[in-house]
């Protein structure tokens, strides 16, 4: 315990005081396993135990594994490519999954490849565009990886996601108003046919190995870029397993934190319009929709301190309830290990937003159930009972400059066990401590950009 937890008895009438509602019997859907995920941006490296051993700890639901350097020569960290031979690094990319398995023993997660690009020697005059004659091999290569994952070595690795933020390239660099207007030059189309028609040949010969698989895209980098991905989700419909899409809030470490956490209320638009794109598109199946990255900032020069800290973890939580509460399937952070964005740092140290997943992962899945407050410009509440594990969860996120008292009515509830387990994520580190069911009652204080998550136990 890093520091000890100040609880405020409050009587219900202090001025200010937030109060909040959760009504366990309202049932508003799913959180299941694959809601907190997270990016493998390390997972095809050589891993020490310690990085396996957070991993664990963290107990992400669905990993994505996903490196741009992943269709570089194998010789390099990220590489997965046997340039000699033009195909997959076997030993490699083996070895890689073998790992990954052991690290969780019987409680596996979801797995997600990312297949980012193509080999540089698809695209012969490096344009950044696949080469007309080379769609058919590029097919090949991803079916060739299904192979080797699932036939050859019967990982099951269920998600392949194709290609990865396209967007630009391919369409809106065609485009005014930054990809919603018309065509810049009447003469130069933009290029969305053709990454349908790529990703299309890859899905068909991919599921020809492997039938179970689920394939998807776009991982869309412009998850408000509606003139974009409506078209590709309607010409990709008959072969689209899932839809994916990222969120980065800014790309200045100055931009105040009071703006990055409003910026999460983007997510919550967006994916409502995609959920609503999605099924307009594709009627008759359910197509889940993926927030297959999110952080503050969009770019690592920043190095924004926000994004491995208390800050941090504020908005994680935030991003998580918003997808998940608008029709999301699955959220995947960025990322899991690095100096800038990391969950763990470089020298495999767990950070705050590190014992957050497992907090999480631990205690947030199960039937999301009504939570609302009456002051939502500061406090975000969410709240899901288990009945399988006998808890209840009721997470607190005080985005706000200033500790808040609240006051959450739970109407007839009382849990059986009147001690609470009280998590807490602050700029004083992570603290745990049990408090009383009366203290509850009366009211509590969080501290300023911070999470708390409550834990009621009903065995």
């Amino acid at each position: 315990m890093l520091c000890s937890i100040a609880i405020a008895q409050l009587d219900g009438s202090r001025d200010g005081a937030t109060t909040a509602t959760v009504d366990w019997n309202a049932v508003q859907g799913t959180v299941p396993r694959s809601a907190f995920g997270l990016n493998a941006f390390q997972g095809f490296r050589t891993q020490n135990q310690a990085y396996r051993k957070n991993l664990a700890f963290m107990n992400p639901g669905l990993i994505r594994f996903h490196n741009g350097g992943a269709m570089q020569d194998s010789s390099t960290p990220d590489g997965l490519i046997d340039r000699d031979r033009k195909t997959w690094d076997a030993r490699k990319v083996k070895s890689a999954l073998a790992a990954s398995f052991s690290t969780f023993g019987k409680q596996q997660p979801q797995r997600m490849i990312n297949i980012p690009t193509w080999a540089d020697w698809m695209d012969a005059d490096q344009d950044g565009f696949l080469d007309a004659n080379q769609f058919d091999r590029f097919a090949q290569l991803c079916a060739d990886l299904v192979r080797l994952v699932n036939r050859e070595s019967r990982f099951g690795v269920k998600y392949w996601e194709i290609t990865n933020e396209k967007d630009n390239t391919y369409f809106s660099q065609f485009r005014n108003g930054g990809g919603w207007g018309s065509l810049k030059d009447d003469a130069k189309p933009d290029r969305l046919n053709e990454l349908i028609a790529i990703y299309t040949k890859a899905a068909i010969a991919m599921k020809k190995v492997d039938p179970t698989i689920q394939v998807g895209a776009p991982a869309i980098e412009r998850s408000d870029l509606q003139p974009f991905y409506v078209p590709f989700i309607k010409g990709t419909a008959n072969h689209l397993d899932f839809f994916t899409y990222h969120f980065y809030a800014t790309g200045s470490a100055s931009t105040p934190d009071s703006e990055i956490y409003e910026a999460t209320r983007s997510i919550a638009s967006r994916t409502e319009t995609m959920v609503q794109a999605v099924k307009t598109a594709i009627p008759n199946r359910s197509i889940p929709v993926i927030l297959g990255e999110y952080n503050i900032s969009w770019t690592w020069e920043t190095r924004d301190p926000r994004m491995t800290n208390h800050k941090g973890v504020v908005f994680d939580a935030l991003s998580m309830i918003r997808a998940l509460s608008k029709g999301a399937t699955a959220t995947l952070a960025w990322n899991e290990k690095d100096g800038v964005y990391g969950k763990t740092d470089d020298q495999n140290k767990l950070r705050l937003s590190g014992r957050f997943f497992q907090l999480i992962n631990r205690f947030l899945i199960g039937d999301r159930v009504r939570s609302v407050t009456n002051n939502e410009k500061d406090i975000t509440t969410f709240a899901v009972k288990n009945q399988a594990l006998h808890h209840r969860s009721y997470l607190i996120v005080n985005h706000s400059s200033k500790s808040q008292p609240i006051k959450t009515n739970f109407g007839s509830y009382r849990p059986k066990r009147l001690s609470v387990e009280r998590y807490e994520l602050s700029a004083s580190g992570y603290a745990k401590k049990a408090i009383g069911w009366n203290a509850v009652q009366k009211g509590i204080v969080v501290p300023d950009n911070s999470v708390t998550l409550l834990v009621f136990a009903d065995p």
